[in-house]
């Protein structure tokens, strides 16, 4: 009995073959088959690369509306716009499976920072939380932010969303995860327990509500509350009604650092009882007196892999991570929301009471001189935006862990960080690794308007260039075609996208076309509101949105929908 050959088995095995669209090396595939038809663009003379083979070919590229139509020679074919890509490399649109975009879009739809990169789809809704499902009356935090950057909140699901991104216009592609922490925070607030039989029944009917709307799956933020109140046999709950829809589980385990070993164990557990495909997110080993621990990380991941579990991994390509500092405090602190937490650090008694835990966690991703404060919310502190926290506290003479509580007393608990607690070693093991992709964990920001504030993790600008220039061009950690398969097909696979992430005839045309030679991020940790440079266009369903540096005002950008959508 014939062994059955799947069409993208057939395809990968011609085009290592050299017959995949009949071009390697300049050779012409189809016979100009495709040379009579009039195309509305055509990027023709470039170098494709399509997210499928191993090499890269010669093709010109036919564009009629949202699809692409043809891949060969159409040096003979019509077109209303003709885009010549003679020395630059044609990729598919780069996918970002770990992003933080979501009511940014509703700031600036242009997504100014990631379309600028290539990204033409973003995942959202990771690390637990999601702009949905949220309560017809806001909590205070979200309330406040609201009205802080001028966004009528007028939803509460993930339809609503969807609905909202649709009349304004994205120039991106919007897929979105539901978070866990979000759910559990319309149910039970910030409240440190077990749920109840009927909260957990409410939580399951939430997250069936956002599976049947389009989500692709359910995020933890175990690291954060209220996301980390849950048990493991809560999160296994929640797992078994995304699976049932035929969703994924993205999750910030509980700990990067000191318990690393076992939180990636809880994670791989819960994956493993409900049977559903894994993503560990932004996987790194925090802190030096962790960086040992990386090839027993890895080798748990492939260990499941080998008995079967679906699981794969993401990181961006830099050694500082980015969060809210608050993330070092015991998650007992946390309890209640911002509001608690600070009249917590406000008495002495337990303010000493959580001291030691504190301490130990920031150790554990390095010490007070890698912490740097990037985002401030009141004029009297925007000096210290840039300072370390042990530069800080040490210019007010006193303690770092003091400096600390009281800088969050004045701030309402709102300090942005970026910590220095990854080695360079380990950041290229993992994004050579086979199972693991490319993700920013940033936003789509903007050097103008309210999302220009503080000093944002140059990931936000540069995330994607910056792989492929740096770690691919200057260090040759993987060949090109290796490299964007990370960032194209393989996020299309686990999302389970059909029709983009590679360059095919059919498929959505999601394209960038860009300078193998100078495609590299120039944002820094002091100066991260910087576009990167080597990027000619990005087209997102057949429309140019970026033109040698410039953003058309173009918003063809879809909001896209899981397996689970009814």
């Amino acid at each position: 009995m014939k062994a059955k050959v799947t069409r993208r088995q057939f395809l990968k095995s011609t085009a290592q073959a050299g017959v995949l669209l009949g071009i390697v090396g300049g050779s012409t595939w189809g016979g100009g088959c495709a040379s009579g038809k009039s195309f509305d663009l055509i990027i023709k003379s470039g170098m494709v690369v399509d997210g499928i083979a191993n090499k890269s070919y010669q093709a010109d590229v036919g564009i009629i509306g949202e699809r692409i139509e043809a891949v060969g020679n159409l040096r003979k074919a019509q077109a209303k716009t003709i885009l010549d890509a003679t020395g630059r490399t044609v990729s598919p649109g780069f996918i970002d499976i770990h992003s933080h975009t979501g009511l940014e879009l509703l700031i600036n739809p242009k997504a100014e920072s990631k379309i600028r990169q290539g990204v033409t789809t973003e995942l959202g809704g990771n690390c637990g939380g999601s702009p949905f499902p949220l309560k017809k009356e806001l909590q205070d935090e979200e309330r406040r932010w609201a009205e802080k950057v001028g966004v009528e909140i007028d939803w509460v699901d993930l339809e609503g969303f969807y609905t909202r991104l649709a009349k304004n216009g994205i120039a991106v592609n919007y897929a979105t995860l539901v978070g866990q922490g979000t759910v559990r925070s319309r149910v039970m607030e910030q409240e440190r327990r077990e749920p109840t039989s009927e909260e957990m029944e409410q939580m399951r009917a939430l997250v069936a509500q956002a599976m049947e709307q389009g989500a692709f799956g359910l995020s933890t933020g175990l690291e954060y509350t209220p996301s980390g109140f849950a048990t493991t046999p809560e999160v296994i709950e929640l797992c078994r009604v995304a699976a049932e829809y035929g969703g994924f589980y993205a999750t910030h385990i509980r700990s990067e650092a000191n318990q690393l070993l076992e939180a990636l164990a809880e994670a791989i557990f819960i994956a493993e009882r409900v049977g559903i495909p894994l993503q560990i997110s932004h996987l790194k080993a925090a802190g030096k007196v962790n960086w040992w621990k990386t090839p027993m990380v890895i080798d748990l991941i492939e260990r499941a892999q080998q008995r079967g579990l679906a699981v794969n991994a993401d990181r961006y390509p830099y050694t500082a991570y980015s969060t809210g500092i608050t993330i070092f405090f015991p998650q007992w602190a946390l309890e209640g929301g911002t509001k608690r937490f600070i009249e917590r650090i406000k008495d002495r008694e337990l303010r000493q009471k959580m001291r030691a835990e504190t301490v130990e966690r920031v150790i554990g991703n390095n010490s007070w001189e890698s912490i740097l404060i990037v985002g401030i919310s009141t004029e009297k502190n925007r000096p210290l935006e840039g300072k370390y926290i042990s530069e800080a506290a040490a210019e007010r003479k006193k303690d770092p862990y003091e400096f600390t509580c009281d800088l969050l007393i004045e701030e309402e608990g709102n300090v942005s960080i970026v910590g220095f607690g990854m080695s360079d070693e380990n950041t290229e093991f993992i994004l050579k690794h086979p199972l693991v992709m490319l993700g920013s964990d940033g936003s789509a920001l903007a050097p103008y308007g309210p999302l220009s504030e503080g000093i944002p993790h140059p990931r936000n600008y540069g995330a994607f260039p910056r792989f492929l220039g740096f770690y691919v061009r200057e260090n040759k950690l993987l060949t090109l075609p290796e490299a964007l398969k990370k960032i194209t097909s393989m996020p299309a696979a686990k999302m389970g996208l059909k029709d983009r992430g590679s360059i095919q005839k059919g498929n959505f045309a999601d394209i960038v076309i860009f300078d193998p030679q100078t495609i590299s991020g120039q944002a820094t940790y002091t100066d991260s509101e910087q576009y990167p440079v080597g990027i000619d266009y990005v087209i997102v369903n057949g429309k140019i949105v970026v033109d040698h540096g410039e953003h058309t005002g173009e918003l063809p950008g879809k909001t896209l929908k899981g397996a689970g959508k009814k």
